[in-house]
């Protein structure tokens, strides 16, 4: 969920996140699950185990800007982006090899249902957060001015 800070100076500044492959569906984990499973893990001596962990539902990437509008009360939308395009503007703030296996990665999920696991529920006893609790968490950065 929190690569989806990067969106926050789109939002501030009109509203609209560019991007490629809309529809690609993913199901996005909040650090604090993360944080609680590894806790639980380590206080309750999981010693050899690895957890794959997910969010809890399956969202696209047009999902999770409506959601933030939702959040924040603003209408935003998701504007599709060539991915020739999209990937010269993520090449200049990561190396090719990383971008590359991210729009590998989204295109593989374009039009997909995310698989949707419980383990954050099995291992904190807990429900994990949706991504709407975490957008509820960092709406201030999606309402603030651009610097």
């Amino acid at each position: 969920m929190t690569n989806d800070l990067a969106w926050a100076h789109q939002i501030a500044d009109g509203g609209v996140v560019r991007g490629a492959y809309g529809q690609a569906a993913t199901a996005p984990v909040d650090p604090r699950d993360i944080a609680a499973v590894a806790v639980r893990a380590l206080l309750d001596r999981h010693v050899g185990k690895a957890y794959i962990l997910t969010g809890p539902q399956s969202l696209t990437q047009i999902d999770r800007v409506r959601i933030i509008g939702e959040t924040i009360g603003r209408p935003l939308r998701f504007e599709e982006q060539p991915r020739k395009q999209f990937r010269e503007q993520l090449l200049q703030g990561a190396p090719p090899p990383a971008v590359d296996f991210l729009l590998d990665l989204l295109a593989s999920m374009d039009g997909m249902t995310a698989e949707v696991l419980p383990t954050v529920e099995e291992v904190t006893g807990r429900p994990a957060f949706t991504y709407a609790q975490w957008a509820t968490q960092h709406a201030a950065k999606f309402n603030s001015t651009p610097a």
